[in-house]
């Protein structure tokens, strides 16, 4: 899933955060989700203020563990649907 690459950038505090490909594959799980019904356009929403905050946390360790922790989040809530 598109989605738990974009954590894997993230998550990976070893490595320089891959702003590219997060940004590319947050944009691919966006197309999906307007095929997605109604019930699960709030987690389009969040995946929207995730992606914007990219900038503010690709330089800080703990909080792109906590971002990566929140897109696994959302791609798990997907799952459960």
């Amino acid at each position: 899933m598109d989605l738990l690459r974009a954590a894997k950038s993230a998550l990976e505090i070893d490595k320089e955060f891959d702003q590219e490909t997060s940004e590319t594959f947050l944009n691919k799980a966006k197309e999906e989700f307007a095929q997605i019904e109604d019930l699960d356009k709030k987690l389009l929403s969040e995946i929207n203020i995730y992606q914007s905050q990219i900038e503010k946390i690709k330089s800080d360790p703990l909080e792109r563990i906590r971002w990566g922790e929140k897109i696994l989040t959302i791609a798990s809530r997907l799952s459960l649907n």
